[in-house]
């Protein structure tokens, strides 16, 4: 059988059906101060479950969103949390949204999908960024987040991150991201709750679309237990 990973790592056979419906993903937008942004989204099921919101790299297109959900996005953890996949819009990037814009997309995401409780986001590169500055926007929708990699874009450390779970992860051939991961970690260290770094052995910047992520995922479910959570 095969699973969506290995049927996502073919991107380039030609079909009528998206890529991402092949995927089990569905294409939907909000309103977010007058402005259309689309996601994908695969439902954990019909009841209220916390957000799983994942950011892109780059521009964090529908081509990259699909190819994060195929390879970053895990397949046998946090399956009990809608997996949110923002789509970036034209002409912006979204570690560039500021505190109103990303409480703006949080509170039209969570209006429109059967989501609850605090969620996680992950991301890489530009994500990974965003992450950072989802997080510190609205620090109480959320209670952790895990880069792969990313970069601090704010001075501040939120209080609320006391409680949070964070994991900084980067591919062992992308010394740049390495060094953003460790000045991160520093900063952070001592002022969150459960913090780790986890080197992707053999990877660069971008994870192989063969790679398993589900170990790293495991870090952070990791990090929540010893959270008690």
């Amino acid at each position: 059988m095969i699973d969506r990973r290995t049927a996502l790592a073919g991107l380039a056979a030609l079909t009528v059906t998206p890529a991402f419906a092949r995927a089990g993903l569905s294409l939907r937008s909000v309103s977010v101060q007058g402005r259309q942004i689309d996601y994908l989204t695969r439902l954990a099921g019909s009841r209220p479950a916390p957000m799983l919101l994942c950011f892109g790299g780059g521009d964090a297109s529908l081509g990259i969103a699909e190819y994060y959900d195929a390879v970053y996005t895990p397949s046998g953890l946090y399956r009990d949390h809608h997996v949110i996949l923002p789509i970036g819009p034209r002409g912006d990037l979204f570690y560039r949204f500021d505190d109103s814009q990303a409480r703006a997309l949080i509170a039209a995401l969570t209006a429109a999908e059967p989501i609850t409780g605090r969620g996680l986001i992950s991301g890489v590169s530009n994500g990974g960024r965003a992450a950072f500055r989802f997080a510190a926007a609205a620090p109480e929708a959320f209670r952790g987040f895990l880069t792969m990699p990313g970069a601090l874009v704010d001075r501040g450390i939120p209080a609320a991150w006391r409680d949070y779970a964070i994991l900084l992860a980067y591919g062992t051939e992308d010394p740049g991201w390495k060094a953003e991961t460790n000045r991160a970690f520093t900063a952070l260290e001592g002022r969150v709750g459960a913090l780790e770094r986890a080197a992707l052995a053999g990877q660069g910047h971008v994870v192989g679309a063969d790679y398993d992520i589900d170990p790293v995922y495991a870090r952070l479910r990791g990090l929540e237990a010893r959270l008690g959570r």
